[in-house]
């Protein structure tokens, strides 16, 4: 696991994809003030590192698009546990419609990541999964009366202990938004009588580099399908290129 020049001289311990709870989608190496010094490496989905003083994005999922000019949202991509593409995690292609199958490496169904229908996306955000024998999984807007902290509190807060209100301080305002950053997301089980049960993947907030996107630890909900959600929504957000 190679860092180039700004990172450590040890590779960091590999993390099973199934372990990790915290992540960001990107090319980053390193978070550092000054660009200069981050560093590029494969398009990855990292966690988090850290030596001393220094946080690293280590790479703990590889993105491998199906059509290396193509654009991810457009025509798939691949998720694989190694850098040298052998070991195939899972396989995400769009079906011409809103949905996105995702199978793992023997082509068994998993799930689907969809995007929402404009018609609903006055209460919902762009981006949902189901996973079979489980309620979907949206991202209601302002569901959350007490804030991004009390709507974490209810799955996902507690495995994260105070890495989430460290990255709550980055970025805009948590109900209004800003220019300064993306607004905090929840995705939470929806229920039969149309409210909305446990929390299982949050996306704190977005500022500059920061784009920290957090897990339920032992939970139902396969990371293969949040790691998935991820990848589409900051390829449609920042482009799948630029990080």
């Amino acid at each position: 696991m190679g860092f180039g020049r700004a990172g450590p001289d040890e590779p960091f311990d590999a993390v099973h994809w199934d372990e990790i709870t915290q992540f960001t989608v990107g090319r980053m190496l390193r978070h550092t003030i000054r660009a200069s010094k981050r560093g590029e490496g494969a398009h990855a989905v990292r966690f988090m590192g850290r030596r001393g003083l220094d946080t690293y994005m280590v790479p703990g999922v590889h993105i491998v698009p199906v059509e290396p000019a193509g654009a991810l949202p457009k025509t798939g991509f691949r998720l694989f546990e190694d850098e040298s593409g052998r070991q195939l995690l899972c396989t995400v292609l769009p079906d011409g419609s809103d949905r996105y199958r995702v199978t793992d490496g023997g082509g068994r169904d998993i799930g689907s990541v969809r995007r929402t229908p404009l018609t609903k996306r006055l209460t919902q955000r762009g981006w949902w999964m189901r996973q079979p024998g489980h309620p979907a999984v949206v991202a209601p807007r302002n569901w959350a009366k007490g804030g991004m902290g009390a709507a974490v509190g209810r799955g996902v807060g507690h495995v994260v202990e105070g890495a989430v209100d460290s990255l709550l301080s980055f970025g805009a305002d948590e109900t209004s938004g800003s220019e300064k950053g993306l607004k905090p997301v929840v995705w939470a089980r929806e229920e039969p009588d149309g409210q909305y049960g446990e929390a299982v993947l949050t996306f704190p907030r977005g500022a500059g580099s920061e784009r920290w996107y957090f897990v339920k630890r032992d939970g139902w909900l396969d990371k293969r399908l949040a790691f998935a959600l991820a990848v589409l929504r900051e390829s449609e957000t920042i482009g799948a290129g630029k990080r």
